[in-house]
């Protein structure tokens, strides 16, 4: 399964915008479809791409429309020589990191306090357009979701006790890479003690790096940033093995799929 997000202020401007000047024209709730650019599409085009790696979907729904969007999954990209040499300046001057590697870039918009925190892990199934299916609270060591076998994404909501060990495991996993620099870093704390976490954390300035990397208003968790300036960047609340990003030869046969399906 994949995990998506739902904040989209652009498609809500699209209802809007749309029930305006098109009320007395639907007779009956109609759907209208979007890329990512907001270029119309058929409703064909729409599940085609929803159905595949590279997207997700997003629905809002009035009286009288019914909109569904597509969402990348995840992005690859190149920053242009300046944007570059002003990042790694700060991550290297401000955070001392080492630009020289190739980093594996952990983001939290917001690290709450700890009794924010579940006592559990759960899990939320949703189907491809992000309707909640359910939820299932961790058992033991794994979740009961038998019954939302239908279920194409889920988000996974961590105890503090999970948290910690899930960003420790992270930091372990990509470490044994020599030419990789795992990293961790948040946009705001609503007051967390950052002694009690197991890995560093930095602070996102200025929300730099979220303000780089997001795509309009769609969160993304997990970032690789190559010291040559290319990046790949994976939308949605998701914690992934990209080991095999670390290859080369895996790099571009990805990047390649990526770009013949964004063209």
């Amino acid at each position: 399964m994949k995990a998506i997000c739902f904040e989209s202020v652009s498609y809500l401007r699209y209802l809007v915008f749309i029930q305006l000047f098109s009320l007395n024209a639907f007779s009956q709730k109609d759907t209208l479809y979007f890329d990512i650019y907001e270029n119309e599409i058929s409703k064909v085009v729409f599940n085609t791409k929803l159905h595949s790696k590279f997207y997700n979907g997003i629905r809002y729904s009035s009286d009288t429309l019914v909109v569904q969007g597509l969402i990348p999954n995840h992005v690859f990209g190149q920053l242009s020589p300046v944007v570059k040499s002003q990042l790694f300046k700060m991550l290297s001057s401000r955070s001392e990191i080492d630009t020289l590697k190739t980093l594996s870039l952990y983001y939290k918009d917001t690290l709450i306090t700890r009794n924010e925190f579940p006592k559990k892990d759960l899990l939320i199934f949703r189907d491809s357009l992000g309707k909640v299916m359910g939820t299932s609270k961790l058992i033991g060591w794994y979740f009961d979701g038998r019954p939302y076998k239908k279920a194409k994404y889920h988000d996974r909501i961590y105890s503090f006790k999970g948290f910690n060990r899930l960003t420790l495991s992270i930091f372990k996993k990509y470490r044994k890479f020599k030419h990789v620099e795992p990293v961790f870093f948040y946009g705001t704390n609503n007051g967390l003690d950052l002694n009690t976490l197991k890995v560093k954390w930095h602070k996102d300035y200025g929300y730099l790096i979220k303000n780089l990397f997001r795509y309009k208003d769609y969160w993304f968790g997990q970032l690789i940033i190559k010291p040559n300036g290319e990046y790949y960047v994976r939308y949605g609340y998701v914690e992934g093995d990209y080991r095999k990003l670390f290859n080369i030869k895996e790099w571009d046969k990805q990047k390649a799929e990526f770009l013949k399906w964004n063209q």
